[in-house]
């Protein structure tokens, strides 16, 4: 089997996005599967779907886009005394407000929760 050769794999991010997008281009016109052509080329072909993923991602402009987050809804009988539970941080860091806490305070007490 022999090996391609697209040149030296550039250290340089910007450089090897370039290197990587033209081995994709090659690999597709070569009719060879992801696999077989990442062992000629040299890399481990996890990197190159990596790759793929990630110049694919830039194409379409995702860069920026906000990322889903989970949210857990429990529910549970309503009680007089009940207050909000805010978990921020990957839910590292709560904190239980009674209802009708004023919304300004609990913007500063949620930005305070987040930045530790």
């Amino acid at each position: 089997m022999s090996r391609i050769d697209l040149g030296a794999r550039p250290t340089n991010r910007r450089e090897l996005a370039a290197w990587y997008s033209a081995a994709l281009d090659a690999q597709a016109a070569s009719g060879l599967s992801v696999a077989a052509y990442a062992k000629r080329l040299g890399v481990g072909f996890p990197t190159l779907y990596q790759w793929r993923r990630r110049l694919e991602s830039q194409s379409r402009g995702d860069r920026g886009r906000a990322k889903l987050v989970e949210v857990m809804v429990t529910r549970r009988p309503p009680s007089a005394t009940d207050g909000i539970v805010v978990r921020v941080c990957e839910g590292r860091r709560s904190i239980e407000v009674p209802r009708g806490f004023d919304g300004d305070e609990l913007r500063r007490l949620v930005t305070v929760l987040e930045s530790c």
